[in-house]
């Protein structure tokens, strides 16, 4: 499902229920601070709010174009406050959480909502490199930084426990939900959806419509953060096997994202004629040719989109380390027989030898990685 509850949501649970005494710690504070700053900036930019769709925009008055709407904005303040509530509530009871958690969820809030409420909104509908930018925000950055900070303790913490008992519980522990959560949740199927619904979307019939239709705009960009929230939700699950995806399983998928990424990018790049023509029914802005358009957008798809991977990739790897390392401490533990001492290798050779199946797992994962790179080259040539 897409809101796990993780173990330390239980423990916050029941110490809320003994605590009354409050502990306001720096993080809280400068969470707060932080949604205050951001509501602000809301509120002072709703008058300067103006028509969506890019038509009636000049490139120096584009930049002040902050679109604010009601949809997005009330959803995000709401989520904000519901995040701050829960994490004050689980700092009083002396639940201590890293500031670096805190700083990834409101920035990838800030990503979400500078994708579709800032100048770079109407200004996707004229440039599509900046249309790109825009789905890197909704689909790559905003997503990761939200996952990856694990927010399920926080924002159910900060629900109201009348909420969390008639609304939630219900929901959460519903057959059927749990049921279609589990299928779009399956490697396969969250990796297909993951890279489909890019695919999907940069069809030019599909694409070009999408710029002149608002409702299919709009589904354009709530499929992209939909998808961007399960596939990341999945790879960050701090949960090991059976709960969460096998690392190994995340490793690869993720290299299946790059070279899907290398793929469509080189091939936006590389092609000879203009494939979107709906941004020169207003005219693209600052004198951007079709084609150099294209290709500053290809290359967002093909660079910034597969570097987001890399990083992924090699947070993944570390969580794979330090997994390891409790399950070999948790095996290993040592008992007053000294029967654990056994296990442990006592020369180089047998530190060599116990490391060798997982060096060579890992040694095969990049194995299969440069092949695929070096295949995806060949094709890259073919397109050219």
């Amino acid at each position: 499902m897409l809101l796990f509850v993780d173990p330390a949501t239980e423990r916050t649970s029941a110490a809320i229920k003994r605590s009354r005494t409050p502990d306001r710690s720096s993080d809280i504070i400068a969470a707060t601070a932080a949604c205050g700053a951001f509501i602000g900036t809301l509120l002072i930019s709703v008058p300067q709010a103006q028509a969506h769709g890019g038509v009636d925009f000049t490139e120096g008055a584009v930049w002040s174009a902050w679109s604010i709407s009601l949809d997005i904005a009330l959803p995000t303040i709401a989520l904000l406050l519901v995040y701050v509530w829960g994490a004050r509530r689980r700092s009083d009871v002396g639940l201590s959480t890293p500031r670096w958690r805190h700083l990834a969820f409101l920035g990838g809030v800030a990503s979400i909502v500078i994708a579709l409420q800032s100048p770079i909104d109407p200004l996707a509908e004229r440039l599509f490199f900046v249309h790109q930018i825009q789905h890197f925000l909704l689909r790559m950055l905003g997503p990761m930084l939200i996952a990856l900070s694990w927010p399920s303790a926080f924002l159910i913490a900060g629900l109201p426990r009348s909420i969390r008992k008639t609304i939630l519980v219900p929901i959460l522990s519903s057959p059927p939900l749990r049921r279609g959560f589990g299928m779009i949740g399956h490697p396969a199927a969250a990796t297909i959806l993951f890279i489909g619904v890019l695919y999907f979307w940069q069809v030019p019939r599909y694409h070009d419509a999408a710029l002149s239709s608002e409702p299919l705009h709009y589904l354009m960009h709530v499929s992209m953060l939909a998808v961007g929230l399960l596939f990341w939700w999945k790879i960050f699950d701090p949960r090991p096997d059976p709960k969460g995806w096998p690392f190994g399983l995340r490793l690869m998928t993720l290299l299946i994202v790059i070279l899907s990424n290398i793929g469509l990018g080189s091939y936006t790049v590389l092609k000879a004629a203009v494939l979107y023509p709906a941004y020169d029914v207003n005219g693209r802005m600052y004198g951007f040719s079709g084609i150099a358009d294209e290709q500053f957008g290809g290359l967002i798809i093909w660079i910034p989109s597969s570097m987001m991977c890399l990083l992924a990739l090699l947070l993944t790897i570390h969580a794979m380390g330090l997994n390891e390392t409790r399950h070999e401490a948790t095996r290993l533990k040592w008992t007053p027989s000294n029967s654990a001492a056994m296990d442990y290798p006592t020369t180089g050779a047998a530190l060599i030898e116990k490391a060798r199946p997982k060096n060579k797992a890992m040694a095969l994962g990049f194995s299969i990685f440069s092949i695929s790179m070096f295949l995806a080259a060949i094709g890259i040539g073919v397109l050219a």
